[in-house]
């Protein structure tokens, strides 16, 4: 894997401790706080971005990278090339159609291994048929 690429990011205040969660893909909670995504089928949920940093309590600073390249834990095997979303834990999974995508694989990545995603997310943002 090459090295990152910096991009533009965001701080939002965490929704709980997310010291486990770097490289994982979150949304935005009814509070407005970053929260691990879960549900690529909900239409609600907009995947914002990718956790950069370690907050470790609720109302922590949480730095999302919300463009550009960035690193992504794996949640299954996927090739480089393939639209991501999230699975149940905030790990890059291949999207299906309908699905909220947050990007494309810049590389191959397998469950639990770090890779690199061009984050290409965005309100309504789906995978294509």
């Amino acid at each position: 894997m090459g090295n990152n690429i910096d991009g533009p990011e965001i701080t939002l205040k965490a929704s709980a401790d997310l010291s486990s969660n770097q490289f994982h893909i979150v949304t935005l909670d009814t509070d407005g706080k970053v929260k691990l995504a879960d549900d690529p089928d909900d239409a609600t949920e907009a995947l914002i971005g990718v956790l950069q940093n370690k907050p470790d309590a609720e109302d922590e600073e949480a730095v999302v990278r919300i463009d550009g390249i960035a690193k992504v834990m794996g949640g299954a095997s996927v090739n480089e090339g393939v639209w991501l979303t999230c699975d149940g834990n905030g790990h890059a999974v291949a999207a299906v159609a309908s699905d909220n995508v947050i990007g494309i694989a810049v590389d191959a990545v397998v469950s639990g291994s770090v890779g690199r995603v061009l984050l290409k997310q965005g309100a309504g943002y789906v995978a294509p048929a």
